[in-house]
């Protein structure tokens, strides 16, 4: 049929060949005053509690490691394929496979904010700002009952909540967009704001691409844009509660034209309109005792849209707009024995579908045909509904036993939904108990064989179908939701004082999952599968000086279609996967490489083809023949990060950073096409050798 993909990821490697973005920083650094009254109430400082009895199986990574990543070109969200199991689809699309996951079993959170889509144009540049970030948590499966809303795997990214500045700011121009950010405090030490922008501005760029490369006419008949905002104000009301206000918002729009070198069939020819805007805003007031309680109530409001117009006259556009109460709690019965752990999310979700003759994408469906059709005629479907969803969870953690050398634990908890649109209510429950046996700390000389500790975790997670997948060709308010089992059990051991490894093996049992049956001409709960594999990450640090770290991860993940298909390879899943990376910073100086090896792209050869007699256009095109499916060659990628702090005065800093992407320009092959008549494999090959350049000045 024709690949949307393929236009994209060319446009995407164009502008990454060209973004070499120049970094200014001014700021205004009045003293503050003091104030003597002992009423002033100031923002606390971040508390990390260490006890055994609060981890949960979850990657994390902090402002630094994100700030100093290699190849990321300082962008936030492009470092987390450094965590095991955790794979970027590719060099140009940051769409994230986590443990053999689909993408669309992954939910991204921003400040408890639902995050739309994390990246603009599939990739160029993160919708969220690296500057604000104070940590990243992911929690790729198996994890406890404080997270539903209909996923897997969870990126929870989480802004800083105070600054020392009275007001500081950040410029950036580069080819492809200018953003500003400005920070500064509320009140002396009692409350923090932030507001950030970017805009795209790439007309000119595009007016020079046919001089500085060779590129298709046809490539984009419309410059692609892209803007986005986020905002936050943080405000201490007393020395237990704060209030905090946030916003973020984007949009993506493009136009591209296909002919016959991506289209097989005329009708899906010519322009392909594409709008992806979305916004979310939020209150949310939070209360906290050390050592008693936490709690969090927050009111949001999202708004997303997804538009794509293409062909002769084809069109798919949902939107969504969620209001949603949500409340969690932590109450310490006995601290740290016990823990309880309390919530629920009420949302109202007023939705809108509109279909002529389309329907979206779908894995597995490699000639990428999303065109609904009966008797040769589009099938149009408009439908408005107004969705409500009831969710609320209760979670118990024990310290079973507890001593000097060994600490036994077991969290028990539950979450419960209720779904209107298939009036269904389900329950899942979820566990984890965990060992730790030997000291809190390792040895500092040599290794040691203890501290060691143990994590089992299981539980059930639940996706409820999309209002298209009930309503779209012959409707079936019949489906269920899918569902997925997962068990995990992890070991972490301190080598060293310095030295860290973890490694965890884990099983996914997927079943009715929705998939479209050509057959019936409508969705049902027709999919199964499974996912299993095993991850390894070691850490070594020392002190700020230095960082390394490996992560491997081997991972199978298949699926059966239907009951009378055979069992496939997943196509986003990657068996092997490894990264390796070192950080070094002395004096004014900071180093930095990274190494990925990564198992070869999954694509479907062509073992032949037929031709084929459109019954009611009587036009003849040729239909593929496709054999077992195989991969490409591996892939693997070194990139280097160099960065001088050139000037320190007081306050100025004058920096210089480097990096070198693809070092020693390795063909990775992004995907394998075919030509028009499918006689022929081409394949696509990812980014080359790129140098990155950013000069930043701060005072």
């Amino acid at each position: 049929m024709f690949s949307l993909e393929n236009k994209i990821l060319k446009l995407t490697s164009i502008l990454f060949l060209l973004i070499i973005p120049f970094t200014t920083f001014a700021q205004s650094d009045d003293s503050i005053e003091k104030e003597a009254s002992e009423d002033i109430i100031t923002l606390p400082p971040v508390v990390k509690i260490e006890e055994r009895i609060e981890r949960k199986q979850r990657h994390s990574l902090d402002s630094i490691s994100i700030t100093s990543a290699v190849g990321s070109g300082g962008d936030p969200l492009r470092v987390l394929d450094q965590l095991p199991s955790v794979g970027v689809l590719n060099d140009f699309v940051g769409i994230l496979s986590v443990r053999g996951g689909d993408p669309e079993d992954n939910i991204y959170y921003f400040d408890r904010l639902p995050l739309g889509y994390p990246y603009h144009l599939y990739g160029i540049v993160s919708t969220v700002n690296a500057d604000v970030l104070q940590k990243i948590d992911v929690y790729p499966g198996g994890y406890g009952v404080q997270y539903g809303a209909d996923s897997q795997a969870v990126i929870d990214i989480r802004s800083r909540g105070r600054t020392d500045r009275r007001v500081a700011g950040k410029l950036n121009l580069n080819y492809v967009y200018s953003q500003a950010f400005f920070e500064g405090s509320i009140g002396g030490n009692r409350g923090y704001w932030y507001v950030f922008g970017r805009r795209s501005f790439m007309g000119p760029l595009f007016e020079l691409l046919p001089i500085l490369l060779e590129v298709d006419d046809d490539l984009v008949t419309e410059v692609p844009r892209f803007w986005s905002y986020q905002g936050k104000a943080v405000y201490q009301l007393s020395k237990y509660n704060r209030l905090v206000v946030n916003a973020i918002a984007a949009d993506d729009s493009a136009q591209f034209r296909f002919t016959a070198d991506e289209v097989s069939d005329s009708d899906l020819r010519g322009p392909l309109n594409s709008e992806n805007p979305f916004d979310a805003q939020g209150i949310h007031f939070h209360s906290e005792k050390e050592e008693i309680f936490s709690s969090v109530v927050s009111l949001t409001r999202s708004f997303a849209r997804t538009r794509l117009e293409y062909g002769d006259g084809y069109l798919y556009q949902d939107s969504d707009s969620v209001y949603s109460l949500r409340g969690d709690l932590q109450y310490w019965v006995e601290f740290p024995r016990t823990l309880i752990e309390s919530g629920f999310d009420v949302s109202s979700v007023p939705s809108n579908l509109t279909s002529i003759g389309a329907r979206p994408l779908e894995e597995g469906d490699w000639d990428f045909d999303f065109r609904l059709k009966q008797d040769g005629e589009k099938v149009r479907t408009t439908s408005s509904k107004v969705l409500h969803r009831i969710e609320g969870y209760l979670q118990g953690t024990q310290d079973l036993f507890s001593s000097r050398y060994a600490d036994l634990f077991g969290t028990v908890g539950v979450r419960t939904t209720y779904y209107n649109l298939i009036d269904s209510f389900y329950i899942q429950p979820r566990g984890q108990f965990g060992l730790s046996l030997g000291p809190e700390r390792a040895s500092t000389y040599g290794l040691s064989i203890l501290p060691i500790d143990l994590r089992f975790m299981s539980g059930k997670y639940v996706q409820n179908p999309q209002l298209y997948q009930v309503v779209f060709g012959n409707d079936n308010p019949d489906i269920a939701p899918s569902n997925a089992t997962h068990y995990v059990l992890a070991i972490e051991k301190r080598l060293t004082a310095e030295t860290r490894i973890e490694v965890a093996g884990y099983y996914k049992n997927l079943q009715n999952m929705i998939t479209f049956n050509l057959d019936e001409k409508r969705y049902e709960n027709q999919r199964t599968g499974s996912v299993r594999g095993i991850e390894i990450s070691l850490e070594h640090e020392i002190g700020d000086a230095f960082r390394g770290w490996l992560a491997y991860s081997y991972t199978l993940s298949r699926r059966r279609d239907s009951a009378k298909d055979k069992e496939r390879d997943f196509m986003y899943s990657t068996p092997h996967v490894m990264s390796v990376g070192l950080n070094y910073t002395f004096s004014t100086l900071e180093l930095g490489a990274t190494w990925q090896y990564k198992s070869g792209t999954l694509y479907a050869p062509l073992a032949g083809r037929e031709r084929y007699t459109n019954p009611f256009s009587k036009n003849e095109t040729w239909i593929p023949i496709y054999g077992e499916l195989k991969r490409t060659e591996p892939y693997h990628r070194l990139d280097l990060r160099v960065h001088w702090s050139v000037l320190r005065i007081d306050r100025f800093k004058l920096g210089f950073t480097a990096e070198l992407w693809n070092a020693y320009n390795r063909t990775n092959i992004l995907q394998v096409r075919y030509n028009a008549n499918y006689t022929k494999e081409v394949q696509i090959a990812q980014l080359p050798l790129i140098p990155f350049l950013a000069f930043t000045m701060e005072y």
